[in-house]
């Protein structure tokens, strides 16, 4: 008769295993989901930064979308020599407009942040179904970090 408390209790215990196993499981995954979404999302404000970065300092409307479009595209990897740069900084070209509306456009010119995500979002779905792959946004740049000027 001792045996069958001893199961009952093994049994309860490896449930219990089994179901604290299934939580980390579940919970790592989702971990793992969130800190993407997180990389995912400052990589698309880092985007957007620079580019309002470089619109700023230019206040010739064509000057200002060359250097947004080029700053983006160049630090996702691209090389304006590559046969698709220009095909690409054509499709970014409308978030390029819109910051440089929200900067320099008119008094009377409405530039709404939802337009300019919008714009943004209707070109990582032409890029992702172009290349099959994410827009590769640059790295998270981390401020405390040193990074030489000079190529040693």
């Amino acid at each position: 008769m001792s045996g069958r408390y001893l199961d009952e209790l093994a049994a309860a215990a490896a449930a219990s295993a089994r179901a604290e196993e299934d939580f980390r499981r579940h919970t790592e995954h989702r971990l793992k989901e969130m800190a993407s979404a997180r990389v995912r999302a400052y990589r698309r404000y880092h985007l957007v930064d620079d580019m309002v970065e470089r619109a700023r300092a230019i206040p010739d409307k064509s000057a200002s979308i060359a250097a947004q479009t080029s700053c983006a595209l160049i630090q996702a990897g691209w090389l304006e020599n590559d046969s698709a740069f220009e095909e690409l900084r054509k499709r970014l070209t409308p978030v390029a407009e819109l910051v440089y509306d929200d900067l320099h456009g008119e008094p009377h010119t409405d530039v709404s942040a939802s337009s300019i995500l919008t714009a943004l979002a209707a070109f990582e779905a032409w890029y992702r179904e172009r290349f099959g792959t994410e827009f590769p946004f640059a790295e998270v740049r981390d401020q405390n970090t040193f990074q030489s000027l000079v190529d040693f």
